[in-house]
């Protein structure tokens, strides 16, 4: 792996903002960044021409918004599939993270991150994917990731806190109740049902001090609640703890609502898969 980013653009002012946090993370972590432009194939078009077009606006695109990057930066154009021409760059020039903007104007990166191949651009990313969600700088002081304490959480806390420098993480877990009505048609009386809620409670504290022990102390923490796990209560929570970044991984019991946490949070969102 590389010590590169690479971002995506399509030229429009979300992609803007993806650049320019871009730089700034690649200008903060000593890195080198590829801004990758893909112009989608088309039978009207002739790929040379589209290719060298596409080359064009980007190198004009960069010169106009970023006169004086102050990294070094690399431009990238490909004739073909937004998904396979961003995955094939990021594999074949081993970079360490992805960035992209929340939305396209043109609605390229909306497809990609909201539609149907949401799924396809996360699954093929071998390397975590940084996606913008609004204009502050990326500072990322707190993050927030939801937990179910496998691996993949302990892995993700440790892909995240090498990527951001003193990053602080809370983690997120949800202990799983059963509504007491369910208990109840079960046979379980009111004592039953506390006595099972209060093993649930202190086994989720158990495991939560095993996986804390696996981490730096000094800068993790962890939040227990009860409940169903929402993407609104989830992203409540984070904005409540100051948050500046929400950290999700794409398997386990929480991947199943991460492009919900994507497509409604206001914070920027970190995706890696497992």
């Amino acid at each position: 792996m590389k010590n590169r980013i690479a971002v995506a653009t399509d030229f429009s002012q979300n992609s803007l903002i993806a650049i320019s946090k871009a730089l700034y993370l690649a200008k903060k972590s000593k890195s080198t960044l590829d801004v990758v432009h893909i112009v989608e194939h088309s039978i009207f078009h002739d790929p040379k021409q589209s290719k060298r077009t596409g080359k064009e606006a980007l190198a004009k695109f960069i010169l106009e918004h970023f006169p004086n990057p102050e990294v070094v930066i690399q431009e990238f154009c490909y004739v073909g599939s937004i998904v396979k021409g961003i995955c094939k760059h990021i594999k074949e020039r081993e970079c360490k993270l992805l960035c992209v903007g929340s939305a396209g104007e043109n609605h390229h990166l909306t497809e990609i991150l909201l539609g149907s191949t949401a799924k396809q651009i996360v699954k093929k990313s071998q390397i975590p994917v940084l996606v913008t969600k609004n204009e502050s700088l990326p500072d990322y002081i707190n993050a927030f990731s939801p937990t179910d304490f496998s691996n993949n959480s302990l892995k993700l806390a440790k892909v995240t806190k090498k990527l951001f420098d003193n990053i602080k993480i809370t983690f997120y877990h949800m202990i799983n109740r059963p509504f007491e009505i369910r208990l109840g048609h079960y046979g379980a009386d009111d004592e039953q049902i506390s006595k099972y809620n209060k093993s649930a409670e202190e086994k989720a504290k158990e495991q939560s001090k095993k996986f804390l022990k696996e981490l730096d102390k000094n800068n993790v923490n962890m939040v227990l609640d009860s409940g169903i796990l929402t993407y609104t209560r989830l992203l409540s929570v984070a904005e409540s703890k100051n948050s500046s970044l929400v950290v999700l991984p794409t398997s386990g019991k929480v991947s199943f609502f991460a492009l919900d946490v994507l497509e409604h949070s206001n914070l920027d969102v970190l995706i890696c898969k497992f």
